[in-house]
């Protein structure tokens, strides 16, 4: 009911959008973004464990560890998100004009701000 009464706001009509695609297109669009967040997870996860079974095997070795330096990953974050927040605001602005959807890239173009923000203060403190 959510979904057919989001498709006639957008569309306008009752027959067009979202609904005039078949049962099976509907799912398949409707479960990208899990599907596409447990991937995630997922490589994170055995990102996580591959680099602790490295660098166990380091210390088992006698060897140490390289210290990580998230810092430099953080800005290229923030930069990557500002960006794309910013070409998400441009293209919801033209295609849809001021309305909600852009709110889909204002949140990232904050984000970035935010962690790029972040990065500078502790780049400060550092120093």
């Amino acid at each position: 009911m959510l979904l057919q009464t989001a498709a006639q706001t957008t569309t306008g009509t009752s027959g067009g959008g979202f609904l005039s695609l078949s049962a099976a297109s509907q799912v398949l669009i409707a479960s990208l973004p899990l599907v596409a967040v447990v991937l995630l997870a997922i490589l994170s996860f055995f990102f996580l464990l591959w680099d602790y079974r490295k660098n166990r095997l380091i210390i088992e070795r006698g060897g140490t560890p390289v210290p990580r330096n998230i810092d430099e990953k953080l800005l290229l974050m923030g930069i990557v998100a500002l960006f794309v927040g910013m070409g998400l605001l441009v293209f919801f602005a033209l295609y849809t004009g001021v309305s909600n959807s852009l709110l889909g890239g204002i949140i990232p173009t904050m984000a970035g701000l935010g962690i790029i923000t972040y990065y500078a203060v502790i780049h400060r403190i550092k120093k």
